[in-house]
């Protein structure tokens, strides 16, 4: 007769599996939630109640998977970064080329994602409600282009004397501060990446 204890002993492991699932499938909704209203209405205007009742669920229940706001669309930025890095072209070291594809492809990713959404996503980059553990250098995009920037120093092709990681700060920082500000023109954002390598080029 076969034991009656195996089916028990599976039990809790396929419950614990089916409240995983319920648990990311509600993060998932909260997430997309809170991006329709970030869309609709801005950060600042943003309720999390509202987020939470077109999800059907409690206020803390949003608490519960996004500290804040804030913390959505860091996540969406990670997730866009990663998209991003995807699509750039492995072990390309000219820098021109390189900067003048992040460029096309942050464009691509503003039409994508709105306005509203957008420009508060990076405008995070400059606000004090930018949530502390969130660091530039650690970004998907940050570290490809330090990677990127690395290897031309390596090459002699641009100065060496300020790190990789200074260098691709700085250019991405000030690609955010120029997009967050509204300025998404394509040549203009292009004339500054271009400007970016003239200024890091060994003379």
């Amino acid at each position: 007769m076969p034991s009656s204890k195996a089916p028990s002993a599976v039990r809790p492991s396929a419950a614990t599996g089916v409240r995983e699932a319920r648990r990311l499938e509600t993060r998932a909704r909260l997430f997309d939630a809170a991006l329709d209203e970030i869309a609709r209405r801005g950060l600042a205007a943003a309720d999390v109640a509202a987020i939470a009742t077109a999800v059907g669920v409690v206020r803390g229940t949003f608490y519960f998977h996004f500290p804040t706001k804030e913390h959505v669309l860091v996540e969406l930025e990670l997730n866009e970064e990663a998209r991003i890095v995807a699509e750039l072209e492995e072990g390309n070291t000219d820098l021109a080329s390189v900067l003048s594809q992040v460029v096309r492809q942050v464009l691509d990713a503003q039409l994508r994602l709105g306005a509203n959404v957008f420009r508060d996503m990076l405008g995070l980059h400059f606000s004090s409600a930018r949530p502390m553990e969130d660091e530039l250098q650690q970004h998907p995009l940050a570290g490809y282009l330090i990677g990127v920037v690395d290897r031309a120093q390596a090459a002699g092709a641009i100065t060496s004397s300020a790190s990789a990681t200074e260098l691709a700060t700085f250019f991405l920082t000030g690609l955010f501060a120029l997009l967050a500000t509204g300025v998404d023109d394509a040549a203009v954002l292009n004339r500054y990446a271009t400007t970016i390598v003239k200024g890091m080029e060994n003379r």
